[in-house]
């Protein structure tokens, strides 16, 4: 089976693992290309800066085209109770900032109540706490879901 064969039959998180190898990549060729950009007269750079800068176009084309694969897969795949999956992933990113937000918050209202009398907590860290769970049970919940469906769900072309 041919590579573009095998790209039309690609799982949605096979191709979320593409895209993040293809991102380093293309750190990777930035980072080989600088080096061999000016050299000595007397000097030739250890690598082709043409056929580097040749492989990084095409390494950014093909990062394109599947970050347009994943987003269209993301806008048409259901997510049983939560929508699409588009939407689930908004919800599943809001939940984890929510969370980390309100941490944060109860983390600061414990560490400056230090137990001097003249100073008292403004908000009920345990209903903090409650909604912090809470936050965090209903990520889990859809972060499992869309786990599963990107295991399940072809890339769309």
């Amino acid at each position: 089976m041919s590579e573009e064969q095998n790209n039309k039959n690609m799982k949605l998180a096979e191709g979320l693992l593409l895209r993040a190898d293809l991102i380093k990549k293309i750190e990777h060729l930035q980072n080989r290309i600088m080096p061999v950009l000016i050299v000595s007269d007397d000097r030739l750079p250890q690598e082709d800066p043409d056929k580097l800068l040749a492989q990084l176009r095409k390494t950014i084309q093909d990062l394109e085209i599947l970050i347009i694969r994943i987003n269209k897969t993301n806008n048409v795949t259901i997510v049983e109770g939560e929508g699409l999956l588009m939407e689930a992933l908004a919800k599943r990113d809001s939940l984890k900032l929510v969370s980390e937000k309100l941490r944060n918050i109860r983390r600061s209202a414990q560490i400056f109540n230090t137990g001097d009398s003249n100073l008292k907590t403004t908000i009920n860290i345990e209903k903090l706490q409650i909604e912090i769970d809470q936050a965090g049970r209903a990520f889990r919940e859809i972060d499992s879901k869309v786990q599963e469906i990107n295991w399940l769900t072809f890339l769309v072309d």
